[in-house]
């Protein structure tokens, strides 16, 4: 798998004010503190911040899209969730701590844990700047107006295969590393009238008026975006991806024609294999 930027479906609450997705966004830090680990706790930042309260990171979202011409109905801020396949984030860890075998950040000294987190915010910041180079005009990371919320756990829903199959409960913490990264982003441009949406594609993009001056619908390109942040994440941290891992292969053995799914069959087949033989010669 490779790093998965998700955009979520917006809900009644993203046409108000964030703030009640900014303190659920609380939750893993109030369970830190219940087990008296105060120093673990995970704080919002942004693209030059960190230590951001929450009070502030409502503020910089709401404030930003007041006077901005958005109705009632309209979005005033996106969620986005930056995910790592497994892989990564063991890649990660052993950056930041030197060792193999981690499989828990409890198993991090301080420092370590520190040097890991560390790694997560700068590719959320990379991230960002990615996305705000998406929409293709002018607009740059410092136009964005956004806060972000590492977490470490993730726990089972009922839904998922392993509650149904009963190999696990709902509610329980999910094994392994888990990190990701929590992101509410402004509707609106930091200064100038345009309006960020990233369910805004280059086919429904429309020039708007108010007050008698044009309102700017930037467009944006998801797949892009996915892509974007896959390069980032290997030049930043030198990954060196598996064609299996990329995707543009995976994209294409999930959703191509027959022909096109078994060319990349062959072609990962055919690169599991070098890689083995590599393997061998290197032992």
């Amino acid at each position: 798998m490779m790093p998965i930027s998700i955009i979520h479906k917006t809900t009644a609450d993203s046409k108000g004010s964030c703030t009640k997705y900014s303190f659920y966004l609380n939750k893993e830090n109030n369970e830190l503190i219940k087990e008296n680990q105060y120093d673990r706790q995970q704080h919002f930042f942004n693209q030059k911040q960190e230590m951001i309260s929450t009070t502030k990171a409502i503020q910089s979202i709401d404030e930003n899209t007041k006077g901005k011409g958005l109705t009632r109905k309209e979005d005033k801020y996106f969620t986005v969730t930056l995910n790592f396949s497994e892989k990564e984030l063991t890649y990660l860890a052993e950056q930041a701590t030197g060792r193999k075998g981690i499989t828990s950040v409890d198993q991090m000294s301080k420092k370590e844990f520190d040097r890991y987190n560390q790694s997560i915010r700068e590719y959320t910041r990379e991230s960002m700047k990615n996305y705000a180079a998406n929409f293709k005009n002018g607009v740059s990371e410092n136009d964005l107006v956004y806060f972000g919320k590492t977490e470490h756990k993730r726990r089972y829903k009922g839904t998922e295969q392993e509650v149904v199959s009963g190999k696990a409960k709902s509610g329980e913490l999910k094994p392994g590393l888990q990190s990701h990264v929590h992101i509410v982003v402004s509707r609106t441009h930091k200064e100038k009238r345009i309006r960020l949406s990233p369910n805004r594609s280059a086919r429904n993009t429309k020039n708007h008026q108010l007050n008698g001056k044009s309102i700017s619908n930037a467009s944006f390109d998801r797949m892009h975006w996915v892509q974007m942040n896959e390069q980032s994440f290997d030049e930043l941290f030198k990954y060196q991806r598996s064609l299996s891992e990329k995707f543009e292969v995976q994209y294409a053995l999930k959703n191509g024609s027959p022909d096109e799914k078994r060319h990349y069959q062959k072609l990962v087949k055919e690169n599991e294999i070098e890689n083995l033989k590599q393997l061998e010669n290197e032992r």
